[in-house]
């Protein structure tokens, strides 16, 4: 007999809950959703494509789900959340960025309450991390179809380590600019960003796949006097490596402003 399906709730029809739903239905895992009817268009877009029941009303949801998985825009998530009565049954995963934990229990009267970050992109090929707070075996079970799932201890912890949410959004920049940079000098635009994403790739895998540490790497592949020690030292000049850990400074000190 087939395994159940469980009914997951999802506030927030936008772009990150398509990304979640691709992912799910990718592997078949044993979830089904309710969209909530905020996003017309684009719910009727997920309806169709995945077969998936729209509520009548962000409450209807809540009283139909006991899993709910919410992923509103953040400038106005807790104004939507004041006007819900959450039942002692519902169990939250909140993926809103920069709303902490404790807000979100104030504001829906909740205990059930667990955070997450995760890129949405990569977890539409069931590739990308996920984080998680507190620990809880129906939501990690959830999230674990769409790839790794990092579980923190304590939510001064999470706080820091959902910074990766910006570091995620912001390398596709950085991927960007780099590719430009082969671009303008004469190579074609798809020569430049398959050899500039392949070059990254292969970095990335062979870096997940050795016990060195980074450090230990990087004494490896920058000989002294090199082209790699050139362009760090140019990049340090200008203060563009040190810019990045102030830029994620700003958002932790902002994210801890709003508790």
């Amino acid at each position: 007999m087939p395994k159940a399906l469980k009914k997951i709730g999802i506030l927030g029809a936008g772009q990150l809950a398509e990304f979640i739903i691709t992912g799910i239905d990718k592997v078949s895992a044993p979830f089904d959703f309710m969209l909530s009817p905020r996003s017309h268009e684009r719910g009727l877009k997920l309806k169709n494509k995945f077969n998936l029941e729209i509520a009548e009303s962000n409450q209807h949801l809540l009283d139909s789900c006991d899993m709910v998985f919410i992923c509103l825009p953040s400038n106005n998530s807790l104004s939507i959340l004041s006007d819900l009565n959450f039942r002692k049954e519902n169990s939250i995963l909140s993926a809103i960025a920069g709303i902490t934990r404790a807000a979100i229990c104030r504001t829906t009267n909740c205990k059930a309450v667990h955070t997450s970050m995760m890129p949405g992109y990569a977890n539409a090929s069931n590739k990308g991390p996920s984080l998680l707070f507190p620990e809880n075996s129906e939501w990690h079970e959830f999230l674990l179809f769409l790839g790794p799932v990092f579980e923190c201890k304590t939510e001064k912890e999470f706080n820091v380590a959902a910074i990766i949410g910006a570091v995620s959004g912001a390398s596709f920049v950085l991927f960007e600019t780099l590719s430009k940079w082969f671009e303008n000098n004469n190579l074609s635009s798809k020569f430049s960003q398959n050899l500039l994403l392949e070059t990254l790739k292969g970095n990335i895998e062979i870096a997940l796949e050795s016990d060195e540490t980074l450090s230990e790497i990087i004494s490896k592949v920058a000989t002294p006097g090199g082209i790699t020690e050139s362009l760090v030292n140019q990049l340090d000049q200008k203060e563009a490596l040190s810019s990045w850990l102030e830029g994620m400074d700003t958002i932790l000190n902002n994210n801890s402003s709003k508790k």
